[in-house]
């Protein structure tokens, strides 16, 4: 998430592109997945995740659940998922507007659009969604970098050691680590892999 925040703060800041266009697609294979997932989930009650893949469909839990909350518990699964790919397209823009300060202040001033649309696989047309029904809400939020680049950022489930570096994640401007703790942040950092988990707390 935070190298899809700093891409579109280069494209914008740097090589002034005015238009960010989130473009979900019909039959999206994650956003099904993840529908599907979350309605499994709900039924038998589990929440645990037993493969990478799984991890990653968690990320989009949110979008599902707001999904069934929209079209209702009894809607037909792919009914569900077909309106899932619409929620997660301003469920994007959401996060940009909510964790890009150099987002937001550009979109207040008129420099940048941030729209949406979904794109038809069987007519091959865009459909235009528009702007986030949220967005003038957000523009007036005050968060900062996404929560996988801080230190209190991640999953709550808790892998891996406490101390991130400055930024969030360790870099070459932090100070040396003794290779044993060197190594325990590695291997943490392979399991927070093998689950999807971005950073851990």
């Amino acid at each position: 998430e935070g190298s899809m925040v700093g891409s579109l703060e280069f494209c914008t800041g740097k090589l002034g592109a005015r238009m960010i266009l989130v473009l979900g697609h019909t039959k999206c294979g994650a956003v099904y997945g993840a529908t599907n997932a979350y309605l499994a989930a709900k039924k038998s009650e589990t929440a645990g995740v037993e493969s990478a893949l799984e991890g990653l469909l968690l990320d989009l839990a949110p979008v599902a659940e707001k999904a069934v909350a929209d079209m209702g518990s009894h809607t037909d699964a792919d009914e569900v998922a077909a309106h899932a790919v619409r929620v997660n397209v301003f469920h994007t823009i959401d996060f940009l507007l909510k964790y890009s300060a150099p987002l937001r202040e550009k979109v207040k001033s008129g420099q940048v659009e941030i729209q949406g649309g979904i794109y038809h696989l069987d007519s091959g047309k865009v459909e235009f969604m528009g702007r986030s029904p949220q967005q003038s809400t957000l523009l007036s939020t005050n968060l900062g970098l996404p929560p996988s680049m801080t230190r209190e950022g991640g999953r709550t489930s808790g892998y891996g050691p406490s101390a991130r570096g400055e930024h969030g994640v360790r870099t070459t401007v932090d100070s040396a680590v003794p290779a044993e703790e060197a190594l325990k942040m590695l291997k943490a950092g392979n399991e927070r892999f093998a689950v999807g988990a971005p950073l851990a707390k």
